[in-house]
């Protein structure tokens, strides 16, 4: 184990308590634990507005440079539950940095206040927004966790809907099954130090709000993938939601959708988010920008 992934693992651990332990651990703490610790990667050049994304707010984020007449749409993760625009500007200045153009980070609504489908609901929203700006094929999609899920769920939506779809798609560790069927919830349950299922067993009765599990727009990796867009899935070997990011790979092959899977070894969940100190995090970011870059308009 390398002194930097060490250090990064530390450094979400000690930020704020397991849902599955703590006692008397409010959502809202967890909220503040969540932005402080993300906020302390904004990098000094980050530019940062607040926009009306379709009725969503949200901010727009880049860097000196980026360009304006395209974009990458970053949902962010946290179980559908915490997580904000806000703590996700570090990694969408960086991602800005690397795509070369701004990035808009939705606030879409959470649980347990606002249930399914309403984070859905946002995300589609958002989209159709900045597409409306832009024109579809300036535009890329993103996200890491549940916001890579939320990804999925909004390109499911809008082919079905007859939207207009992006240039592409990346799903960074994707929370994309909520009947938390696969193996690997079990085979790397004593390397995840971010995700157990039993965590994510308390957070699907707040988040589903009685929905099936297997909804295609709450667990994407049941849905039918046809159609969709050039999709980048990446993952870590130490993740419990290896086989979520393995499926929903399957499903696009199956498709006949461009996808491109990439597991990298030793890593943890949403390891890009420590990319200004984790190699690797780096590494992955570089990826989604060559990969956006590529397809955008």
């Amino acid at each position: 184990m390398s002194d930097a992934r060490e250090r990064a693992i530390a450094t979400f651990r000690d930020a704020f308590p397991d849902l599955t332990d703590a006692e008397g651990v409010t959502i809202e703490q967890l909220r503040r634990c969540d932005d402080a610790l993300w906020n302390s990667f904004l990098p000094a050049d980050a530019l940062v507005e607040p926009v009306d994304a379709g009725g969503v707010p949200a901010l727009w984020v880049g860097v000196p440079g980026s360009r304006e007449d395209r974009a990458v749409i970053w949902y962010h993760g946290g179980g559908y539950t915490i997580g904000s625009a806000e703590g996700r500007r570090a990694i969408a200045a960086e991602v800005a940095r690397v795509a070369g153009c701004r990035v808009l980070v939705p606030d879409y609504r959470l649980a347990p206040e606002h249930p399914f489908p309403a984070g859905v609901e946002d995300a589609v929203a958002s989209f159709a927004w900045a597409a409306g700006q832009l024109g579809p094929a300036s535009v890329a999609l993103g996200g890491d966790s549940a916001g890579a899920g939320l990804v999925l769920a909004t390109l499911l939506a809008a082919r079905d809907r007859g939207l207009p779809l992006p240039a592409a798609a990346v799903a960074a560790s994707p929370l994309a099954d909520w009947t938390l069927a696969g193996e690997s919830h079990r085979l790397k349950r004593a390397v995840d130090h971010f995700v157990t299922a039993e965590m994510l067993e308390k957070l699907r009765p707040g988040y589903l709000a009685g929905a099936d599990p297997r909804d295609p727009l709450a667990s994407p990796l049941h849905g039918d993938y046809a159609g969709l867009p050039p999709l980048l899935v990446l993952t870590g070997s130490d993740e419990t939601l290896l086989d979520d990011a393995f499926g929903v790979a399957r499903a696009a092959a199956l498709a006949g959708v461009e996808v491109e899977l990439r597991a990298f070894a030793g890593m943890f969940h949403i390891w890009p988010l420590f990319s200004t100190v984790l190699p690797e995090g780096r590494a992955a970011v570089e990826l989604i920008g060559a990969f956006v870059e590529r397809r955008l308009a």
